[in-house]
């Protein structure tokens, strides 16, 4: 098993009853794509604290080329960036067979009812408001992917 296969993967013990069992479970990946590497940066560590596989794109061309070259179980993106915005990017990715079903989530400051009528009417399953609660935000992202937290903070 290669490093980056081994990475994917967290042991854990799980006690039933009076068995102590090794459970083996793969990490959840999430891509996260924005232009500020300070979101970048503290989005990734909040997230791997939450037992997530972390990857980051610094911008929307990037996003695009990383979630089809290696499909992540959630992407979070930012709508404001330069180049190609966050909603050429989730129409981008819902067009592609191989990322159609993954979840999108919006990242934006935006809390006016225009911005709020356009995620409404886009490729988005939901929106993270900035400055994200990233306690939350891992709660959310794993009831989406449908696995419950091994570890870290409730």
């Amino acid at each position: 098993m290669s490093e980056a296969e081994r990475r994917e993967f967290t042991e854990h013990h799980d006690e039933q009853g009076d068995e102590d069992t090794l459970v083996i479970e793969r990490r959840r990946r999430v891509l996260i794509v924005d232009d500020d590497p300070d979101f970048l940066v503290m989005a990734e560590a909040a997230l791997a604290a939450h037992g997530f596989l972390v990857e980051r794109a610094a911008g929307g061309l990037r996003g695009v080329f990383l979630a089809t070259q290696d499909v992540p179980d959630v992407i979070l993106c930012d709508l404001r960036m330069p180049g190609i915005d966050g909603f050429v990017v989730a129409e981008a990715l819902r067009a592609d067979p191989a990322t159609q079903h993954v979840a999108i989530f919006a990242c934006t400051g935006r809390r006016d009812l225009e911005a709020r009528a356009a995620l409404n009417a886009s490729a988005f399953d939901g929106v993270l408001v900035k400055p994200v609660d990233w306690d939350s935000a891992a709660r959310l992202l794993h009831e989406i992917v449908g696995v419950r937290r091994p570890y870290g903070p409730t």
